[in-house]
């Protein structure tokens, strides 16, 4: 079964199962889009970054590699594209948010409208730290919160085409994430936005662009 198709299956039972969403009110600790970082963002240590360059397929590597290239960087300095968050959460946990800097632009790190984020934990002491991957994806915009599921941040991966968007608010369940809450938003002749709910796990899923089935 691939990702995709393992990804809908979980997000479709999570929905029968009626899942108790998270509140519609609450505001995200952490924000970034295709073209807006996050002001406490810094640039990733060389394990973490590598970590990150770990994750993705060889061409989108060798891109990487010749912006650096293009930019005089020296070779395998992957830091200086990309930018960190870290999130320490209230059930002691470490969590990294990385994307691409905004102020060197590499097309590794971006599709069309899109930019692609990870989110990894930091395991072990700070001497000698390991990063275990839980969700990389590559989209429009993505949201952390405060809010803990099993130990876990809450976060939202948001897809767009020009239709509109597609949003899904995952939570941890001790084992892996799933979507607990998912929309859409539409736009009308006059521009102004109509959300709506929508099923976890429909054929549209896919607009999300999302790879996320990270278990624990």
């Amino acid at each position: 079964m691939s990702v995709m198709k393992a990804l809908a299956a979980t997000l479709i039972g999570l929905a029968a199962a009626g899942a108790s969403p998270p509140s519609a009110v609450e505001k995200p600790i952490l924000k970034s889009s295709t073209e807006q970082s996050t002001p406490a963002g810094v640039r990733p240590s060389r394990l973490l970054a590598r970590a990150v360059l770990g994750m993705m397929d060889k061409d989108a590597v060798r891109l990487v590699d010749d912006c650096i290239d293009e930019q005089g960087l020296k070779p395998g300095n992957y830091a200086a594209l990309l930018s960190a968050v870290r999130i320490h959460n209230k059930a002691g946990r470490t969590l990294w948010f990385v994307r691409p800097a905004l102020n060197r632009y590499c097309m590794g790190f971006y599709g069309a409208h899109l930019f692609r984020y990870f989110l990894f934990e930091e395991i072990g002491p700070p001497a000698s730290p390991r990063y275990h991957i839980l969700f990389q994806n590559g989209g429009d915009r993505f949201a952390v919160y405060s809010r803990l599921s099993h130990g876990l941040n809450d976060f939202e991966a948001t897809g767009c085409i020009s239709s509109g968007c597609r949003s899904a608010r995952f939570s941890f369940d001790g084992h892996q994430y799933g979507a607990v809450l998912c929309t859409r938003t539409s736009f009308d002749e006059q521009g102004r936005e109509r959300v709506t709910r929508r099923r976890c796990g429909s054929d549209d899923w896919s607009d999300i662009q999302s790879s996320g089935l990270i278990r624990e």
